[in-house]
């Protein structure tokens, strides 16, 4: 019955019905591309030569794995922050290979344009760049026609630079992007005598450097006495006699005060009211936080911690000479605007794990950015946490300038997601008037920081914290 009414159809309305058959066998032939288009791309998503080789890919944070299918994250121009850091201290580190079995990493730069030069023709192309040996490990090697595909020196630099290559790298100065009177750079050390007396060791540069009479340098010694007094020594130089290098940790200020990198090793030599050092510092490895920039209309901030642990040897004049052996020691590096700015750091650390935490305070841009917490250990990164507001347990009472200052006593905060939490004990407080109307006091700690991974403390390091309070 129904073909006799489909026939019947036709043969009376031929023009209708061959309009409805073509639309029905177009929304057929649309679903039969759409179902072959998402099995290419799915097939496509599986094949490993096609996502860069590898068991698992890495892509930028908040970019969905879809997105692998139409061609992958460098079709897009996207980019993975620190991806040298990530590739030496994550994903090949120890650690990797032990609790992840990650047994190489292979990156890729995809979509980069350049240029090629043919006698006088100029052609621009898009280039994609691979490292051969990782590339072969992850089962991404291309089919070589002729010729030979290895590593260059500078490939193994990327991937496993030696330890002075490496801090040359994340340890330089800088060039002021802006020219302002509160522009700062400095290396900062500290250095642990014994239990009760430790140097804070700085050498800055600040001012409106590049204009003359407008911007020098300073040597900041404080140092700690067993009685729990400070002392604080400050010797300034106009900046003709300061030399720093963009290539380099390398730091001059005149004859006498220097930061210079011998070998893998850090030599610092300062001196100011009577007080000298003269010390080497040993960074211990895969102990190093990378370089990290914080940016905005309002503020610029800068940060690299190369040795979060580190052994000093050498002499230190306060004013009797002394000789330093083994001495546990910190160093970090700091640049950008430091206008109204505050912040909450620490560090702390023993022979097996280091922490460290912190978050700039001013200009508005760094408040979003909130509080972060690092661990790391000779195995590589053990985590990178997001935690809470830092909690103040208990106070204690301070005096500074003559006045009465309550500061922390003990202070705790946690990532409870990830099971992070630390809880820090202070033994030891200096004060100093920042002589301004907010966060006017700013607090410089010793103590130990007790540090807990989903309930079990896996460290009680002892370390130097900072705050301000009003």
């Amino acid at each position: 019955m129904i073909v006799r009414l489909a026939l019947a159809e036709l043969r009376n309305r031929p023009g209708r019905a061959l309009f409805l058959l073509g639309g029905y066998a177009l929304g057929v032939a649309v679903m039969v591309v759409l179902l072959a288009v998402g099995e290419a791309m799915l097939e496509q998503a599986r094949d490993r030569e096609l996502v860069g080789g590898g068991d698992v890919v890495v892509v930028p944070a908040g970019i969905s794995a879809e997105m692998l299918k139409a061609g992958g994250v460098s079709s897009l121009f996207l980019g993975i922050d620190h991806a040298r850091f990530l590739q030496r201290n994550l994903l090949e580190s120890p650690r990797g290979l032990r609790e992840h079995g990650i047994r190489s990493a292979s990156p890729i730069l995809d979509g980069k344009p350049v240029e090629l030069f043919a006698g006088e023709r100029r052609i621009g192309v898009i280039a994609t760049g691979e490292i051969p040996s990782r590339a072969r490990a992850a089962g991404a090697s291309p089919n070589l026609l002729s010729g030979r595909w290895m590593d260059s020196d500078a490939d193994r630099r990327w991937t496993a630079p030696d330890r002075s290559t490496l801090l040359r790298e994340i340890d330089r100065f800088h060039v002021p992007p802006v020219r302002d009177s509160t522009w700062a750079e400095w290396h900062y050390f500290n250095v642990v005598l014994d239990d009760a007396r430790w140097v804070y060791v700085t050498l800055m540069v600040a001012g409106e450097v590049g204009v003359p009479g407008r911007w020098g340098g300073r040597i900041l010694l404080t140092v700690r006495e067993p009685d729990g007094t400070h002392r604080s020594l400050t010797r300034d130089l106009p900046g003709e006699q300061v030399r720093f290098d963009t290539t380099s940790p390398d730091l001059r200020f005149g004859e006498r005060a220097f930061v210079r990198l011998e070998g893998d090793a850090y030599r610092v030599a300062a001196d100011a009211g009577g007080v000298r050092v003269d010390l080497r510092v040993q960074p211990s490895p895969r102990r190093y936080f990378p370089p990290t920039d914080l940016g905005g209309s309002e503020l610029i901030s800068g940060y690299v911690a190369p040795a979060l642990h580190a052994r000093a040897e050498g002499t230190v004049c306060l004013p009797a000479c002394e000789a330093v052996r083994g001495a546990q020691a910190y160093h970090d590096h700091n640049w950008g605007v430091w206008r109204d700015v505050s912040w909450e750091w620490g560090s702390a650390s023993d022979a097996n794990l280091s922490l460290l935490y912190g978050v700039v305070r001013g200009g508005g841009t760094a408040a979003a950015e909130g509080l972060f917490a690092y661990l790391v250990d000779g195995d590589g990164v053990r985590g990178v946490y997001r935690p809470g507001d830092i909690q103040v347990l208990e106070m204690q009472t301070a005096t500074a300038e003559g006045r009465r200052i309550q500061v922390p006593r003990r202070f705790a905060f946690e990532d409870a997601r990830q099971g992070l939490r630390v809880t820090v004990d202070v033994a030891a407080v200096h004060v100093t008037d920042m002589n301004r109307p907010a966060r006017r006091w700013f607090v410089q700690m010793r103590g130990v920081a007790t540090v807990q991974e989903r309930g079990r403390t896996v460290g009680r390091l002892t370390g130097f914290f900072e705050t301000y309070v009003d």
